[in-house]
């Protein structure tokens, strides 16, 4: 039977995020905000604060899912399992059942990869390929397994999951926050916070819509704690 995901209160998952946060064990969420972000995410999609820390990374504002997370959550549902087929470093095909019986098949192709222009097709084509044929697999044959749409990294090559390898260009007319200076933010109070979201909806100060969406749940959580 597939466990039930308790849904916590906001200073629940706040205290978790901090702890999280200052364990220093995940690199894309050092700021309480951040790991905010992450299990809010994996609440509204069924998945336990720790697998979603672990497993969820947010990218261009939609929570993507490692393909092991996703099949971990196929064969512990209860109701859907999956066989893998074919795995090569040219095709992944997967057979999606409910009940011991076929619902449905999804595959993967090298040459699917090329059409959507994935990049780094080279390394690791078959966890490439397996990521896909998964990701498509759930949305198709068994979308009840999560609470709403989930995507893998690798359906959105243009983005790297290790944000803190991204490089903001700051341009001269208009400043723009930096990681670090975006971690500091998702630690200051709420005067900080407010006076920092007036300067970006004045246009003088810009941040991207994924920062802009993490400043403004975390001045919401330190409203609701207050």
């Amino acid at each position: 039977m597939k466990n039930e995901i308790q849904i916590m209160p906001v200073n629940d998952i706040m205290v978790m995020a901090k702890t999280f946060a200052e364990s220093g064990m995940f690199t894309d969420a050092k700021a309480m905000g951040q790991a905010f972000v992450k299990i809010q995410a994996g609440q509204e999609i069924g998945i336990p604060p720790f697998a979603a820390m672990s497993g969820i990374h947010i990218i261009q504002g939609k929570p993507t899912l490692g393909a092991g997370l996703i099949a971990s959550a196929i064969k512990g549902s209860g109701k859907y399992d999956y066989l893998v087929k074919e795995l090569t470093d040219k095709n992944c095909t997967v057979e999606f059942t409910q009940g011991g019986k076929e619902i449905g098949i999804s595959s993967f192709s090298i040459e699917d990869a090329k059409k959507a222009g994935t990049k780094n097709i080279d390394k690791f084509p078959k966890n490439m390929l397996f990521a896909r044929a998964i990701s498509n697999g759930v949305k198709w044959y068994c979308p009840d397994v999560f609470a709403g749409p989930v995507y893998v990294p690798e359906e959105m090559p243009e983005v790297t999951v290790d944000v803190n390898h991204v490089e903001v260009i700051e341009e001269p007319k208009i400043p723009t926050l930096n990681k670090k200076q975006i971690d500091k933010l998702l630690t200051s109070n709420i005067a900080t916070i407010e006076k920092y979201l007036n300067l970006i909806e004045e246009g003088n100060l810009s941040v991207t819509t994924e920062q802009h969406a993490q400043i403004n749940i975390y001045l919401e959580t330190l409203k609701t704690v207050e």
